[in-house]
C-alpha cells in the first residue's frame, strides 16, 4: 500500500489532483433535524469542488474546461440517484454555487477494471482511515494532492463543514 500511495504522491505538478467528501452523519443530522440525504449533501461538496477548480484552471489556460464524474458501479441502487442529483445541480447550481463545467452525466466503472477507480478507492480509504481511526499515514503521503489555492485546501471537506478536520 505504501507503494501506491507514494505512486500518487510522486506524480508531478498538477496531473493529479484530488478531491474527497467525508460525512459525519450524527453531526448532519443535529445541524439539519434529519432535512439533509448524507449522499447527496457528500456530491453536492464534490460536484462543487470540481466544478470550482474547473473554473480556476479555464481562468489560468484561458480555455472552457469540462469535467467528468466517475463513480465506482458498486452500488448499482445509487446510480439513479446520483445522476438525478447531477441534472439537479446544473440546472439550479448547488448552495454555494452554479455547477456548469461538468459534463451532463455521471459514468460508472467497475473499480477492479479501472486503475483509475482503483486510485480513487485508495484515496477512499486513506480519507477514511484518517477520519474513523484518526490514523494519518496514508493521507499525510497523498494530502498535498487535494485541491488547494494558497495556503487553503479545498478538494477535502467534511459536512457539515465545521468538521472538517485537518491533516498533521
Amino acid at each position: 500500500m505504501n507503494d501506491v500511495y507514494g505512486v500518487i504522491s510522486q506524480v508531478a505538478g498538477q496531473r493529479i489532483v484530488l478531491f474527497a467528501a467525508v460525512v459525519e452523519k450524527n453531526a448532519l443530522l443535529r445541524k439539519y433535524g434529519g432535512r439533509v440525504e448524507p449522499y447527496e449533501q457528500a456530491f453536492e461538496g464534490l460536484c462543487t469542488m470540481f466544478n470550482l477548480f474547473l473554473r480556476k484552471v479555464q481562468a489560468k489556460q484561458g480555455s472552457v474546461q469540462r469535467g467528468i464524474i466517475v463513480f465506482d458501479e458498486a452500488r448499482p441502487s445509487l446510480s439513479r440517484q446520483i445522476r438525478t442529483l447531477l441534472a439537479k445541480f446544473q440546472a439550479g447550481g448547488s448552495r454555494w454555487t452554479t455547477i456548469n463545467s461538468l459534463v451532463e452525466t455521471v459514468f460508472f466503472f467497475d473499480s477492479r477494471t479501472s486503475r483509475i477507480m482503483q486510485l480513487a478507492d485508495f484515496t477512499a480509504h486513506a480519507v477514511y482511515r484518517w477520519y474513523e481511526t484518526g490514523d494519518p499515514h496514508h493521507l499525510k503521503a497523498i494530502q498535498h494532492k487535494f485541491d488547494r489555492e494558497g495556503g487553503k485546501q479545498h478538494g477535502l471537506k467534511c459536512y457539515p463543514l465545521e468538521c472538517t478536520k485537518n491533516c498533521p
